[in-house]
């Protein structure tokens, strides 16, 4: 093999490493950002997606907990609050964002998006005051969190740790929140379009 070619193949190689290697960028919610760059200015970072033709987005550093570079090294982002003794240090946050990922991952719960749709299907028969329903249902269902402990995890052994089991409820009542708001207004639309029709007969 001549110099030549080894240069060429070795040019490849590392265009090809180049073009593979990624930042990610994990929010304080427990969703991750994959960047294909990442510039650093002020209170904010700019990021380019992996898609061809991606353009440029900014983000605030108070919403960032880290940036892991593709060589496996960690960038902390998050700075706690050094007046507020109740505030997560850097562990106990990985751990709270841990509990969220799970509960990303793993909670489902199909009965609550039902009885929000059917909720919102029964309110529709009181025209417009009945958009009040899906909204009374999704505060009353995000008031209450299943029993961690019977939940799919990653690790049993974290559900020692308080902050991990806060992160993990404290997602599920969103994901309650949102999916009964979702499923309720859908199903009183449902509900209204099917009453009119049916009225107008």
């Amino acid at each position: 093999m001549t110099l030549r070619t080894s240069l060429l193949l070795l040019l490849i190689f590392l265009f090809t490493s180049y073009s593979k290697a990624q930042d990610t960028i994990v929010l304080l919610s427990g969703k991750t950002i994959v960047a294909s760059s990442i510039e650093y200015g002020g209170y904010a970072i700019s990021y380019k997606g992996m898609k061809a033709g991606s353009r440029m987005k900014r983000i605030g550093s108070e919403n960032i907990f880290s940036i892991i570079h593709p060589d496996g090294s960690e960038r902390i982002m998050y700075q706690p609050d050094s007046i507020d003794e109740t505030d997560f240090n850097v562990e106990q946050m990985r751990m709270f964002i841990r509990g969220e990922q799970d509960a990303m991952k793993y909670y489902k719960n199909n009965l609550n998006k039902a009885v929000a749709f059917f909720c919102g299907g029964g309110s529709s028969l009181f025209a417009i005051y009945g958009l009040v329903g899906p909204a009374i249902y999704s505060t009353a269902s995000g008031s209450f969190s299943p029993d961690i402990s019977k939940q799919k995890v990653s690790d049993p052994l974290w559900l020692h740790a308080d902050e991990y089991r806060e992160g993990y409820e404290r997602k599920i009542r969103d994901k309650k929140i949102r999916n009964s708001i979702l499923y309720g207004f859908a199903g009183f639309a449902v509900g209204f379009t099917t009453f009119r029709f049916i009225l107008k007969k």
